[in-house]
């Protein structure tokens, strides 16, 4: 028999990651392949825009003199603003993509009993990009905002919006209304999601560090090996191998933020069913169905 995980149930911060991670484990592959297939090329270039960002700054040092890798910071200010604009535009539309490729993959997930048709996922991100770049870029804006004027009003709307894009997918709702409804499902639940978050957001954390390891290791042999010299160059640290490991660490990074993205979908099916007991009824309708 088939194993598959029913979302529409309410769940504890122990079950929401289990589930999680048990997700993960039965449906990796069309799961991640859907992701690469479909936010890979936004990927791509939100780490060029990263590597245009480090070149830009190691340049601004004074490093492009001795390294051809860096970008001169004669024109530091128009580089960093262009750098950062787009990592700020190529990250907007890349989280896009990889919330709606997640949420429509669990939303045919449950449609199809356990499996995920890959056509539905790809159909449905066709006709909500708009949606969902909207939505993307509404919530980065109101984190942001909370964030400059204080850092818990940053950490306050990120709770409360985590579930969005799951509110969007799942509720075929507009932007405004599901940020709104993302508000009214929160109410009474916050403390829980937040320590949910947390605790994903450090399990994240550290697997994601595993694939920084290289990098890092790469830096300080490079460093043994440059302060053994007479005249030590900062620049010939960070040559061609450590951007590459850099870029590396950062794609499987963003790949591995399918597993936070994974889990507000399980927080907002847990809130919604504390909420509206919408899964609790359609196994009552369908119980019903038998009998007649």
């Amino acid at each position: 028999m088939k194993e598959t995980i029913i979302f529409k149930k309410q769940r504890d911060l122990g079950a929401i990651l289990s589930d999680t991670f048990k997700f993960i484990r039965l449906q990796w592959k069309p799961l991640f392949g859907l992701i690469i297939r479909i936010a890979g090329p936004a990927l791509i270039l939100l780490v060029l825009a990263y590597v245009f960002y480090m070149q830009s700054a190691f340049g601004a040092i004074g490093m492009a003199n001795s390294n051809p890798l860096f970008i001169s910071g004669a024109d530091f200010g128009v580089t960093m603003i262009l750098a950062l604009l787009l990592i700020l535009l190529t990250g907007i539309v890349y989280y896009a993509l990889m919330y709606g490729t997640v949420m429509y993959a669990i939303q045919s997930y449950i449609k199809n009993n356990g499996t995920i048709v890959k056509e539905e996922v790809t159909t449905n991100i066709r006709h909500n990009f708009w949606g969902l770049l909207g939505t993307s870029t509404l919530i980065m804006l109101m984190i942001a905002a909370g964030a400059v004027f204080c850092v818990l009003p940053g950490i306050y709307f990120g709770v409360v919006l985590a579930s969005t894009f799951a509110v969007f997918a799942f509720e075929k709702r507009g932007v405004t209304d599901s940020i709104s409804q993302s508000f009214n499902l929160i109410k009474g639940e916050w403390w829980i999601t937040f320590a949910t978050l947390l605790v994903i957001g450090l399990l994240y954390y550290l697997i994601m560090f595993i694939f920084q390891v290289p990098q890092y290791i790469y830096f300080f042999i490079k460093m043994f090996t440059v302060a053994q010299t007479a005249t030590v160059d900062p620049a010939s640290l960070f040559d061609w191998g450590y951007i590459a490991l850099n870029a590396l660490a950062l794609i499987a990074q963003y790949l591995l933020y399918a597993v936070v993205v994974i889990t507000t979908g399980f927080i907002y099916f847990n809130l919604n069913e504390k909420k509206n007991f919408t899964g609790t009824i359609e196994t009552i309708e369908r119980l019903g169905e038998r009998d007649v």
